[in-house]
């Protein structure tokens, strides 16, 4: 397959098995960074499993794969290994599938985003049978135990509720805490203490993931549906138009024909330039309009109401990100930054509510001028 040869370079092979390969494998040595390795695999791997393909060929993407797939055997055994695959396998096909059918790049983007979405609730139904349909209160009480048996449980214990304020502790329970927890030079944790420190991270554990589950779900599958193409294939792109570049001018050192007359062939997927995306206004509204009601509802005292909520709102704040990221890309591009900061800041951003914000001001004040102004009404 001209689109998804073996190797496209030795040295991009190189590279990107080595950046895949190495650190899941390294992160995954331990069931503290293990939690690393989860959170990369569900935010970063499947993006990067796509961009290796394009960009360096199936080998290196393969080779991913078998990492992911290995380590998280490494950390949960069978089942773990299980569950990487339902969750990067069906994303990978369909990336490859809309790459050698050329499906237009926001018909794609919807196709990456239902995949996603699938995969996600895929692995949500299994980790529930598997817990006996009580999954968030089962991963507190295997939160509880790994600290119960950690060597230095006691010590993150402690961390948790000194420094960072998070478990909560009566105030005669602190001060003996803090009186009892140094004597004789050793740190110890009074048994009872200890107890209700357990139980307060189970407690907190169970309650977050509650909170946490429905909004990752929907935000990521937008994010991660739309990021496995727009990265992958300009990224690919630009690494396509090196290789051309070095090779034509090595043509002209050998005194050859240079190959600057031959069209790069790769998939664009007719993919418009991120600095020109924007929302249109009538969609806009009502993302807007679900972005509050989701604000609002998820106070809701109705647990089903207060997870619609949830949903509403995680899936309105992904696409304003979306418009935000477009609207920094186009700054960024106004003031001629290098491509590689074009690349890291927006990567730091998503991370925070900055992103939305500069989406929803974009979609207010249309700074870009991308929407064509509102035409008078006749009349008076």
């Amino acid at each position: 397959m001209k689109d998804f040869p073996l190797v496209r370079s030795t040295r991009a092979a190189v590279i990107w098995s080595a950046v895949l390969v190495i650190p899941i494998l390294l992160l995954s040595r331990s069931v503290l960074s293990g939690l690393y390795t989860a959170l990369i695999l569900v935010y970063l791997t499947p993006v990067l499993l796509c961009m290796a393909g394009l960009c360096a060929g199936s080998l290196p993407m393969g080779l991913g794969l078998a990492a992911a797939v290995t380590g998280m055997y490494m950390l949960a055994g069978a089942q773990g290994a299980g569950l990487t695959a339902i969750y990067l396998l069906p994303i990978l096909a369909a990336f490859v599938y809309i790459i050698l059918r050329r499906v237009p790049f926001w018909k794609g983007c919807a196709v990456m985003i239902g995949v996603h979405a699938a995969a996600f609730v895929a692995v949500f139904a299994l980790l529930q049978s598997w817990a006996g349909g009580s999954l968030y209160q089962a991963a507190g009480a295997a939160a509880e135990d790994a600290l119960t048996r950690w060597e230095l449980g006691d010590y993150l214990l402690f961390e948790l509720y000194e420094p960072l304020g998070i478990i909560q502790l009566t105030q005669e329970q602190a001060e003996r805490l803090m009186k009892d927890a140094f004597q004789g030079g050793a740190f110890t944790l009074p048994e009872d203490i200890r107890r209700d420190m357990l139980l307060s991270v189970s407690s907190l554990i169970s309650e977050s993931l509650q909170a946490l589950v429905p909004s990752l779900i929907v935000s990521q599958s937008i994010l991660g549906g739309v990021g496995c193409l727009l990265l992958p294939l300009r990224f690919g792109y630009l690494a396509q138009e090196k290789r051309r570049f070095l090779a034509s001018d090595a043509a002209d050192e050998a005194e050859r024909e240079p190959a600057e007359s031959q069209p790069v062939d790769f998939p664009d997927l007719g993919m418009p330039l991120l600095r020109t995306w924007f929302i249109p206004r009538g969609v806009g509204w009502q993302v807007g309009a679900a972005l509050v009601a989701g604000y609002l509802l998820r106070y809701a005292q109705v647990p089903a109401l207060s997870v619609a909520g949830m949903i509403l709102y995680a899936g309105a704040s992904a696409v304003f990100s979306l418009q935000g990221l477009a609207l920094l890309n186009y700054m960024q591009h106004l003031r001629s930054r290098k491509r590689v900061w074009r690349m890291i800041v927006p990567l730091l951003l998503m991370m925070t509510r900055i992103m939305t914000l500069l989406g929803i001001v974009d979609q207010v004040v249309n700074l870009r001028g991308l929407r064509k102004p509102r035409e008078p009404k006749e009349g008076i």
